[in-house]
């Protein structure tokens, strides 16, 4: 099953232009930090931070097969599976802190919008036919 969805995934990436790959990677740092910079704006409007705890959990599933003494036999059996969950929790944050690590984001994302720039103009230079 994981060996088709990585052949899934594999033929879809195939599908993507020279252009599209380059415009795509040019553009990742960008998008990186515009995640950050909404993250820190959500955190400063709230006024306390979201994290994000893994917890270990099991879940009871229907399995196929079962091998009881030796004997392989088909069907269906209740089988427990191990799972990670996640937890959010609200957590206390120092807002001077967020607030200029905000304005630290902005200014390297000014840098980085000039970088993108620069390397999308490379891209349609490299190959015009998008």
């Amino acid at each position: 099953m994981r060996v088709l969805v990585l052949l899934c995934l594999v033929a879809l990436g195939a599908c993507t232009t020279p252009r599209q790959a380059c415009e795509r990677d040019a553009l990742y740092d960008l998008s990186v930090i515009d995640s950050l910079i909404a993250e820190s704006e959500q955190t400063l409007a709230r006024g306390y931070a979201l994290r994000r705890d893994p917890y270990r959990r099991t879940s009871l599933q229907l399995c196929y097969g079962s091998r009881l003494g030796g004997n392989d036999r088909v069907g269906m059996v209740l089988c427990n599976r191990p799972d990670v969950g996640v937890r959010t929790r609200p957590v206390a944050v120092d807002l001077k802190a967020e607030r200029a690590k905000l304005a630290e984001l902005k200014a390297k994302r000014a840098e980085l919008a000039r970088i993108a720039a620069r390397r999308l103009a490379e891209c349609r230079a490299i190959s015009p036919q998008g």
